[in-house]
This record gives structure tokens, sequence and C-alpha cells, in this order.
């Protein structure tokens, strides 16, 4: 991510000197340049994940998490709605639905258990933050993907999150 910007930066110098020289061809050469590199930009993960997107993502997958506080958990998202969510080695049954974009969980054979629901952000190939919606956590935070409130990945594959807590 730090070169996309730093590729962006470089772009939009390269195009002021060269508008300075008036080479209208350059010119226009160095605006698709930088148009391509801000649509890389746009497709990192600066906006949470809508209703299509966590379906055809993550429903009918087993995860492998963690909170922010370093505990993990595992939860299976079935395509009917309902999940399967372990920890510390006990499987507990509950039930999903969308608000929204908002991804809500329920257990309700474990009122002890908080569910709530979550904005969800991609984070590369496989990664995905969850955000409370319950949370005062920035935008600029959920953008570059700080202070999130969990993490998870695909279980079956290789985690591609950035986190010192994952081992």
């Amino acid at each position: 991510m730090v070169f996309v910007l730093s590729a962006l930066i470089n772009m939009r110098h390269l195009l002021a000197a060269t508008m300075k020289k008036s080479n209208l061809v350059a010119s226009l050469i160095a605006i698709q340049v930088l148009g391509l590199a801000s649509t890389s930009v746009a497709q990192t993960g600066f906006t949470p994940l809508n209703q299509s997107q966590i379906r055809s993502l993550m429903f009918g997958q087993m995860f492998t998490g963690e909170y922010f506080n370093g505990g993990q958990w595992a939860e299976r998202f079935n395509p009917n709605m309902t999940s399967v969510y372990v920890e510390e080695g006990k499987a507990i049954h509950g039930h999903m639905e969308f608000k929204g974009s908002l991804l809500c969980f329920d257990y309700p054979y474990r009122p002890d258990l908080e569910g709530g629901c979550f904005e969800i952000w991609k984070r590369g190939a496989n990664c995905f933050d969850f955000y409370s919606s319950q949370s005062v956590v920035s935008f600029n935070d959920r953008r570059f993907g700080r202070n999130w409130m969990a993490r998870a990945w695909i279980s079956d594959a290789p985690s591609t999150c950035k986190s010192e807590l994952i081992g």
C-alpha cells in the first residue's frame, strides 16, 4: 500500500513537471497513468464489504480468527444464515442476519455470549477485519486496517493478515 501511495505522489510530481513543459502528449499519458494508479488504490479495501460481497466471499467457509486482545476463535458461516462458533474447544450454534451491509450474529443458546453487528473490510486475498457497529473507531482507522475488534481468514488457506498477533 505504501508503494502504491508513493507511486501516486510521484505521478503527481511527474504530471506537474510535464504540464510545465507544455508537452500535451506527455501530459495526457501522465494523466492516464495517474488514473490507473488511483484505480488500484481504490481496489485495496478502502470501503467495507456490502451484503452481496460478504455472501459470496464468506458464506460456506470456516474462518479462524483473533480478537484485538489476542483471543482465538473459529466460526463457520453457513449459507442458510446459521453459524457454528468455536472458542476454547466449545462449539456454539448461532444465527446470522444482515442489517444493511452489517453482518449480525446472535447465539440464542448461550445468552452470555455477546453477538453483535459488524462492518467487514477485506484486507487482501485472505484477511477480513470486523468492526462493531457500536465502535467509535474512525473511518481512517477502518480504511487502513487499524483498531479492528476481530480479524479472520479462511481456515484452509494461508492467512494474508498482517498482525503481530497471528502466529
